[in-house]
């Protein structure tokens, strides 16, 4: 569906990011064993169909995170990918639903591989940087759940051109969110957005392609070009009838 987004996310609007991702009932991070509980408690709830996939952990920091990662602790937990606003101490966690999600991670990371090869293109054309966490402006930082940059890039700084976050379909809202994120604070370095959000009892797959509005085009603010995202093309895949659909209006 081709779709202008009114009124925009302004990039001051994820400064409050519990509100701006519409997440209830924040949790306090205390300890690890406390976040454990959490969230294995939330993953049981998201695998029955009772919990939201996105939560908020307040009093949480980057410090706290590499202390998770450095220690070996963050494997122990339940999978999750994460937003970090360190000025105001609040994360929110995207929890990964095992095994379809990875599995819609990974065969569309080797559907776009083959496609590169059969389009002749170099095969180091696109570096793949996987989830790692890139770092926004006012203390933002964010972990895709797939990302690539070009071979032309210079710095390990550098926004991915190419991010692929994936959901369920309770969680298009939130998913929505880091389409608009990603394509607003990267000073226009990432290009495209590809959602890919499964809805398990219905039995469908949808995915949506998200890049910056052409029209009208990026204007200046006093922080830099404003970008307005845009949601160009949507897919659909109906795994009972066995039928792909797309929107005849997209591109």
């Amino acid at each position: 569906m081709l779709a202008t987004l009114s009124p925009t996310t302004s990039d001051e609007g994820f400064c409050n990011l519990i509100r701006t991702y519409h997440v209830s009932c924040p949790h306090e991070f205390t300890n690890f064993d406390n976040l454990e509980d959490f969230l294995e408690e939330r993953v049981a709830a998201l695998i029955n169909g009772k919990g939201p996939q996105y939560l908020a952990i307040l009093n949480f920091t980057e410090d706290r995170l590499l202390k998770l990662e450095t220690s070996g602790l963050r494997r122990e937990l339940p999978g999750f990918t994460v937003l970090l606003d360190e000025e105001n101490k609040t994360a929110i966690i995207k929890l990964k639903l095992g095994i379809p999600h990875e599995m819609a991670r990974w065969i569309f990371a080797e559907i776009f591989l083959e496609e590169r090869a059969r389009l002749g293109l170099p095969r180091n054309i696109f570096v793949p940087t996987g989830s790692g966490r890139y770092q926004f402006s006012n203390g933002l930082s964010k972990e895709p759940d797939t990302s690539y940059v070009p071979e032309t890039r210079e710095g390990p700084g550098d926004f991915p051109s190419f991010v692929v976050e994936v959901g369920v379909s309770q969680s298009l809202l939130q998913l929505r969110q880091d389409a608009r994120l990603w394509l607003q604070k990267t000073s226009g370095e990432t290009k495209v957005i590809l959602l890919i959000i499964f809805n398990i009892p219905a039995g469908t797959l949808a995915m949506e392609r998200w890049q910056h509005a052409t029209s009208p085009p990026p204007r200046k603010t006093r922080s830099g070009n404003l970008f307005v995202p845009e949601k160009v093309q949507l897919v659909t895949y109906d795994n009972n009838a066995q039928q792909v659909t797309a929107d005849q209006s997209a591109p």
